[in-house]
């Protein structure tokens, strides 16, 4: 019996279709096997202690461990704690603990973020999306209670503390509608909208964002206006820093200079209500991070540019101004609790690579160096703290794709030793 001809087409279209397969599976099977390429492990994060006698490591933890803070007595160091959950995944929760100053006694107090005491209170962030919410307790976790719900973005908006604890300060940013532009060729450019321009002919875009700044009462009580139309383009959402009893506010902006908005910050101070605001720096580039002193006689801050920032101080009203550090970027400072020196973090660029820890009088004499940590600087991180009576500075390390961070202290010899 004959075959129909569309029978016909469809078996040699289907014969077709299996030589093809076979001479593919031929070929595979006759291919070369793949090369095996050698896996680079994951970078590890190093054990410092091996760097110094004088260190030691607090927490082991194979998450995150960071931002320590002081108890007012210096027996109890608070931190940032978040779980890990695999290589380069930290889980969705942050939590605030506490531990012994030689690291014992490890205890998670509550959710949150950003702690801060003040005499036997801690306040901090619950959480680290908008409505921001302030809350406190005692420093042994007891006692939890939210103070305020701040409806504000982004997150970095950090609201602070007055030394009193009593009064909160925040911004509250927002958009004017323009954004600027910075050319390859160094020009500069205002649109009334986000321009959609080639990114190989631009350097730097940015939203125009301003803000205000607001007091309120840190048991929720009555909110004021205190300044209004803040540049911050670009400049950083800055903690509003109080001076230590609490009578004046310093502050980080962005200043106009040649059309240019975005590199160009100033160090501002106001009164505690918003009187007598002033702009006390003028160096055309950065003037950031300003701190104050125990005693709120001195500021010191950072001046300089992306390749160079050193430290420098003045006066309250902008006057005496000195650079104390020459020739170093600096990532980090603190004053000592008395005043008297000044603890930073310099990021070492020319061979041998390293992160390093110094200590010099507030003069900026007498520079000591307290560890060397031989890396590639840009990928590491550390920030620091010194202990109420001067005598450790505790310091969080981390590397950028690295699970985990650690935090240690060192010894800091007495001044004339």
């Amino acid at each position: 019996m004959k075959m129909k001809t569309k029978t016909k087409k469809l078996l040699a279209v289907i014969l077709l279709l299996a030589i093809s397969s076979g001479v593919i599976i031929a070929a595979l099977v006759m291919l070369p096997s793949p090369v095996k390429h050698v896996i680079t492990p994951e970078p590890q994060l190093e054990d410092l202690t091996n760097l110094s006698e004088n260190i030691t490591r607090l927490t082991t933890n194979p998450g995150p461990d960071k931002n320590p803070v002081w108890g007012a007595d210096g027996k109890k160091i608070f931190f940032i704690s978040m779980p890990d959950i695999g290589i380069g995944r930290y889980g969705p929760e942050c939590y605030i603990c506490v531990m012994d100053a030689d690291g014992s006694n490890l205890t998670r107090l509550a959710n949150g973020t950003k702690p801060v005491v003040r005499f036997d209170k801690i306040f901090f962030k619950n959480k680290a999306y908008a409505p921001i919410d302030v809350w406190v307790m005692n420093t042994d976790g007891s006692d939890k209670k939210k103070l305020v719900s701040l409806n504000v973005t982004p997150i970095d908006c950090n609201p602070t503390i007055s030394p009193d604890g009593e009064k909160i300060c925040y911004f509250t940013p927002y958009g004017t509608g323009y954004h600027w532009v910075k050319w390859k060729n160094e020009t500069w450019t205002r649109f009334d909208y986000e321009p959609r321009v080639n990114r190989r002919n631009m350097d730097i875009l940015a939203r125009e964002t301003h803000a205000d700044i607001f007091v309120m009462g840190a048991n929720g009580g009555k909110k004021t206006k205190i300044a209004s139309d803040i540049d911050l383009t670009c400049s950083g959402y800055s903690d509003l820093i109080w001076r230590p009893n609490g009578k004046k506010i310093l502050f980080q902006t962005s200043t106009l200079s040649d059309n240019n908005h975005i590199t160009n910050f100033d160090i501002r101070i106001m009164d505690a209500d918003g009187g007598n605001q002033k702009r006390l720096t003028d160096y055309p580039e950065y003037d950031t991070s300003p701190k104050w002193s125990s005693d709120g006689k001195k500021i010191a801050y950072r001046s300089g540019n992306l390749s160079n920032f050193d430290i420098w101080t003045m006066n309250p009203d902008g006057s005496d101004k000195k650079q104390i550090t020459v020739g170093t970027l600096i990532t980090d400072f603190d004053w000592s609790p008395d005043g008297r020196r000044i603890a930073y973090i310099s990021w070492l660029t020319k061979a041998p690579k390293a992160k390093e820890i110094w200590i010099m009088d507030a003069d900026g004499s007498n520079k000591e160096l307290l560890l060397s940590v031989p890396c590639d600087p840009s990928q590491v991180g550390m920030g620091l703290a010194w202990i109420p009576d001067g005598s450790k500075i505790a310091f969080d390390y981390y590397m950028i794709d690295v699970v985990n961070s650690d935090i240690y202290i060192i010894d800091v010899p007495a001044m004339g030793e």
